[in-house]
Formats: C-alpha cells, structure tokens, sequence
C-alpha cells in the first residue's frame, strides 16, 4: 500500500515516499527529483513533466503553466488576472465567470478547467510513482499539500482533482504545516509537554508565493500560532521584474519590444530566471545572451547582484512585512523565536539571509531540504494517517486562516437542527454558506 506526499508548486512538484527507513523523495522518468508542474496537449497525444516543458518553446499556444493559482478562482478574480498573463495559452472566461485553458488537443479546439490539468498533472505523478516502486502496483492513498491561503472553494476544487486522477487523499494539509511536521517530528530535544515551548518562524519563499509560519514545539506536538502570506513576492515576481528590465534596455539597445510577440516574451522569463539564480552564487555580472531572440537579432545583456538587489527592493520589502505580520496581534515578539529556517527556492538568494538576520538579529537556518520539505512534511502526514505504518505519537493543532462562523437555528422539538457554517473566502471577508 502506498504512503505518498505531494507538492504540487507553481513550478515544480515532489512526490515523498514513507520507507520503514524514513521518507524519500522519489526521481522522475528523468531522474530528478523536481517535475515541472507543465501539462502540454498536441495533435496526437498530451505529454507532461519534464517533455512538457522542453517542447513549450516549440507548443507555446498548447501549454499550460502557472496554473496553480487559477484552480477555485473566478476569471475576474484580482489574483487570478495577476497570473492569467504567465500562462502560454489562451485563457477564457467561461459561463458563471470561470476560467478555461483553450488548447488545441487531438486536432480540435478544446477548453480545459484548471481543475483538470491539476488532475492530469497528478495523474502523472502517479504513474511516475507506480513506475518507480516495484512494490507498488496500483497508487491510492495521499497527502496533498495546498497553501495555507487557499479558500474552502479553491480546497474543494483541489479535493475534486484529486478524485479525477483516481487517488485517494487522507488529507489536503497546509504547505506551512507540512514544513513545521517534517521538522518537528524527527526532533527529540524538544520541551517537554507544560514547559516553556520552542518557537520556529519558518519562511516559505516560492515560485508564486511567500507564506510565514510561527509554531510552537513541545516533545511530540506542535502548534500553528499564525500564518501569514504575500501573492506578490517570490521567485516568479523576480523573474519577472528581471525580465522587465531587459526588455527595456533591448528596446533601446536593439530596436525590439519583446513583450509584443509571446513566444520570445517566455524565453526570456526563462533566461532572466537563469541569471537570478547565478546572482544568488556569484556577485560578479552575469551575463545574458540569447540568440535569434527577435526579428533575427541576437542579444546581450548584464546585470549584477547588487543592481538585482536594488530593483527588487519593492519585493523585499513585502517579503519583510511578511515576517512582520506574523507578530501581529499574538504575545510572541521577534526576540522570543528560538530558530528561523527558511525554505523554497527563492530562499537561497542572499538578501533573504539579510532580512531575516536583521528582524530576528539571529542567523536563518537551512537544515531542512528546501526544496522538498512540504513532500517530506506531507508524506510523513500520511503515514501518521495510514493503517500500514507505525509512526510515534505527534500531536498537530493547526490554524484557519479566514474567518469561520457556525450557528445553529431551530430545535429538536421543531423537527431538527439546521447548521449553518460561513466561511470568509478571501481578504474581501466575501462568505460562503454550507448546509
């Protein structure tokens, strides 16, 4: 029987294995660990993972990436038309507001939820798993790892993905409480239950998204204080405001607008995303060269770390406030945190280490692995959930992010209760009403 955890990211997904020896991140077709979060449809089949996103130069109109954040979102939605616009393919609106991906699939136009490329994504996943475990025939149970933000909507819309790829998930968990299980679980220094708790702040810094977590350690329990979360800072934001600066410099350098033609516009938020991790490594300039980038020109450019810096000091600030806002309205302060770790690719850039060092004057820690830290967390969630596994007592409180609100009307004399549960669905505390 499978004991499985996915991260489903905006750019990549893991997939987290429980071993009597502890949990392993399994490898793709490919041998990496990583697998594009790329779904591409064509005249004869639809390929995903890593072919997906080799051939989007050559499909463009045919893929879809950066879907993740459409998934329960209405077309009109803020943050929707925020990442409609790094999404290769034609994205309409269809009746009641919703979204739909227009591919061209089998020879005929077809229109796609974000629903069901995130199924068919993860149907991928699946059949990865079931090629990679020989003691595995047939993949059911899982853990799914969602963000801490996402609305009842957008976890229902997740839930019923999940159902069409013919899996079973235990539980959706929150990516801030898959990160806090998977280093909390393997700790045996923490305080015992009744005395002072150990206080982690852990810094998720993604592809799409920044979310912060504060939680409290005791010896074989944790506590999820608060959450908080920016839509408008992480690696993606960079990428491309790294792109918008080179396509000024080559207006004015070449001629050429690259955002008015789509396929060299995603090229290069392909080749700034390059040069953003090099800056990372290296405080030298980093060059950029593409060739036949437009109009049969080949192009060239610099930048270096501290220019980098400076033009992204508008997200920095947010991904600051992020940490900020944790300590909001709780008795926590700053001081009283015993550890910071910081996760997700976008953390390994160093102005990170400065922001956090500066807020908490201690150093951020990186004992975890960053990248697959919510698989670790999420499959290790499962294991604790599956009947086949023996895993020692770990007790999880975790927090809600929005507003919820029960009452009860009626009476058992007047032929029942009625429950009636609201949920507050985004910032703008709109509500939904379940029965």
């Amino acid at each position: 029987m499978s004991v499985l955890g996915f991260d489903i990211g905006n750019l990549n997904c893991y997939i987290g294995v429980a071993r009597q020896g502890g949990i392993e991140v399994i490898t793709n077709d490919y041998s990496l660990h990583a697998t594009p979060a790329c779904v591409s449809f064509g005249s004869r089949d639809r390929s995903m993972g890593v072919a997906a996103r080799q051939a989007v130069n050559t499909n463009l109109k045919n893929t879809i990436i950066n879907f993740k954040h459409l998934i329960g979102r209405k077309f009109s939605d803020p943050i929707a038309q925020k990442f409609i616009p790094f999404v290769p393919c034609k994205v309409v609106q269809l009746a009641n507001d919703e979204i739909g991906l227009q591919v061209n699939y089998l020879d005929n136009q077809t229109t796609f939820t974000p629903e069901q490329v995130f199924a068919a994504l993860l149907t991928k996943l699946r059949t990865t798993v079931e090629s990679q475990l020989s003691d595995v025939k047939k993949v059911s149970d899982c853990v799914v790892g969602v963000p801490a933000y996402f609305t009842d909507v957008q976890r229902r819309a997740v839930q019923a993905a999940i159902q069409y790829s013919g899996l079973n998930a235990l539980r959706i968990v929150n990516e801030t409480t898959a990160i806090a299980l998977a280093y909390g679980i393997y700790k045996q220094d923490l305080p015992e239950e009744g005395t002072k708790a150990k206080h982690v702040v852990f810094l998720d810094i993604g592809h799409a998204s920044t979310q912060a977590s504060l939680v409290a350690f005791n010896k074989g329990k944790l506590t999820m204080l608060k959450t908080s979360y920016d839509l408008e800072s992480g690696g993606l934001w960079f990428d491309a405001l790294i792109r918008e600066h080179f396509k000024n410099e080559f207006k004015t350098k070449y001629g050429i607008d690259a955002s008015t033609s789509p396929r060299p516009w995603l090229r290069l938020l392909d080749e700034c995303e390059k040069v953003k991790k090099q800056m990372s490594a290296n405080q030298t300039p980093i060059p950029i060269n593409i060739e036949c980038f437009m109009e049969d020109k080949d192009v060239s450019g610099k930048m270096q770390r501290q220019e980098f810096e400076d033009l992204a000091a508008p997200i920095f600030a947010r991904i600051r406030q992020t940490l900020v806002s944790l300590f909001e309205g709780i008795d926590v302060k700053p001081e009283d945190v015993d550890e910071i770790e910081i996760v997700g690719g976008s953390s390994r850039i160093p102005m990170i280490r400065k922001i956090v060092n500066d807020l908490f004057a201690k150093d951020p820690k990186t004992t975890m692995n960053q990248d697959e830290a919510v698989a670790r967390g999420a499959a290790m969630q499962c294991a604790i959930l599956s009947p086949t596994f023996r895993v020692r007592e770990f007790s999880i409180k975790d927090s809600q992010p929005y507003r919820i609100k029960i009452t009860w009307s009626g009476g058992a004399a007047e032929g029942g209760l009625l429950c009636s549960i609201k949920y507050a669905t985004n910032t703008r505390n709109d509500e939904q009403t379940q029965r």
